[in-house]
């Protein structure tokens, strides 16, 4: 009995270990997406990591760096919208302690004056730990056109 424990205790810590990242990562999700829905754009980029190697891939676009994506997606925050973004499932692959994948799809709805149109998207982020903080180095993110 002793040694079957000494041999699953490492799994049993790394499961752990993983849920309490998975939940981590989950809830600065959770604050992106509610940034997002706030229109709040400082709040929105803090959680891009800094590169120039692909920062964000959306609609077929890639943008290198987190500047290109504030540039192009900031305008989008300043309409006179509201969104709503609705997870219809997330799931995370723990990478390494420091690395994470989030994988979901879900629907934005947003309302306007002239109505309310919800569309369907998809989307991938890998996350990074940096000084005690998750942060987002790439995301891609597609609605299909196929509807």
């Amino acid at each position: 009995m002793r040694i079957l424990f000494l041999i699953l205790w490492p799994a049993i810590l790394f499961a752990q270990a993983d849920a309490a990242i998975e939940k981590a990562v989950l809830a600065a999700n959770d604050q992106v997406t509610r940034a997002a829905e706030a229109r709040d754009a400082e709040r929105f980029f803090s959680f891009l990591a800094d590169t120039t190697k692909g920062s964000v891939i959306q609609d077929g676009v890639l943008s290198l760096t987190p500047q290109a994506v504030r540039a192009r997606v900031e305008p989008g925050f300043r309409r006179p919208v509201k969104v709503t973004y609705r997870w219809k499932q997330q799931h995370v692959t723990v990478l390494a302690p420091d690395s994470v994948l989030l994988v979901g799809d879900g629907e934005t709805v947003v309302t306007t004056d002239q109505g309310t149109v919800t569309q369907p998207f998809a989307q991938s982020a890998v996350w990074v730990l940096r000084n005690g903080v998750w942060k987002i180095l790439h995301a891609h993110q597609s609605t299909p056109k196929n509807l």
